[in-house]
């Protein structure tokens, strides 16, 4: 999954607050050059906050950075529903909803 534009962004973001704990994300990206060279690379390590949506990964502003695994795991009490979007600069696109009961967890890489 690239992120090719200086306004895209990877967000999750939860349909309601959670019980008891919010849900850790973890992802991996590389950033490229404009021939697709590796320049950096860097890790991540947030959590949910609720419904209001999180910044996994932005944008560059010349080439593009590569998200290269990404996970959350569901540590609270009760079944979450996570998105996973696209932000395009406001218009918003859904790449995945999906419940995931305590302990399960939505891994991509």
């Amino acid at each position: 999954m690239n992120l090719d534009a200086v306004g895209k962004a990877l967000e999750i973001k939860l349909a309601g607050a959670v019980t008891t704990n919010q849900l850790p994300i973890t992802a991996s990206y590389a950033d490229l050059d404009a021939t697709f060279a590796v320049i950096a690379a860097a890790a991540v390590d947030l959590q949910t906050n609720n419904a209001t949506a999180v910044v996994v990964a932005a944008g560059l502003a010349t080439g593009a950075r590569k998200i290269t695994d990404l996970s959350v795991c569901n540590k609270d009490t009760v079944q979450a529903i996570v998105t996973v979007r696209i932000n395009n600069g406001g218009t918003m696109r859904d790449l995945l909803t999906v419940p995931l009961e305590p302990g399960e967890s939505l891994i991509y890489g």
